[in-house]
């Protein structure tokens, strides 16, 4: 009796018709689902890259210069005269003159053995600097090397030759180097509160 009237097919049990087109929007939404999920992922992987390949190169790059001194020789700033009028006994005099005996001291260990930076003084001509013992414990501990650079931006490897850890100071010899200027300590002549004139 229902002959002449004619019907959607659909699925059994489905009373809309329209189950075709809400599996076509579930899978267009899944596949765009899958696509930003691997564009985050590979987003994600090529930041993680980047990041790698900067560190790699400016460890490179560092331990380039660390070991070759760097592009240009160092230079530290040097005193200018100092003012007229001043007494020779007043700071800028005393820096100035303190200066040409001043280092700095780098210090590598061996393999993972740290590094430190320090400063130190010429004690005599010979070439002994006076520093401190934690300055130069990488050294010592991981059979690593010392280098001392002097005011004038020249620069030399030095061994210790002698450690106090008690007082935190050690003495280092710097090699190949001539003309130094030793500090002076003390007083000339003895005198307690004497100026140092020399």
């Amino acid at each position: 009796m229902d002959e002449g009237i004619p019907t959607s097919p659909t699925t059994p049990g489905d009373t809309t018709g329209s189950a075709p087109s809400l599996l076509q929007g579930d899978e267009a939404g899944a596949a765009a689902r899958r696509r930003r999920s691997r564009s985050r992922r590979t987003l994600v992987v090529g930041a993680l890259v980047l990041s790698v390949l900067s560190g790699a190169a400016g460890g490179l790059i560092g331990g380039y210069l660390e070991r070759t001194g760097g592009l240009e020789a160092v230079q530290l700033p040097q005193p200018g005269p100092p003012p007229p009028g001043r007494p020779p006994g007043d700071a800028t005099g005393v820096a100035a003159r303190a200066l040409p005996s001043v280092v700095t001291l780098h210090v590598t260990g061996a393999g993972t053995g740290g590094q430190a930076t320090g400063t130190g003084f010429v004690l005599d001509t010979r070439g002994r600097i006076l520093t401190n013992n934690h300055v130069v414990a990488p050294a010592v501990s991981a059979g690593g090397r010392i280098t001392v650079t002097f005011s004038s931006g020249a620069t030399a490897p030095a061994t210790v030759v002698g450690l106090d850890a008690g007082y935190d100071l050690a003495v280092v010899q710097v090699h190949g180097v001539q003309g130094l200027t030793p500090l002076p300590l003390g007083s000339p002549g003895g005198r307690p509160g004497s100026s140092d004139r020399n």
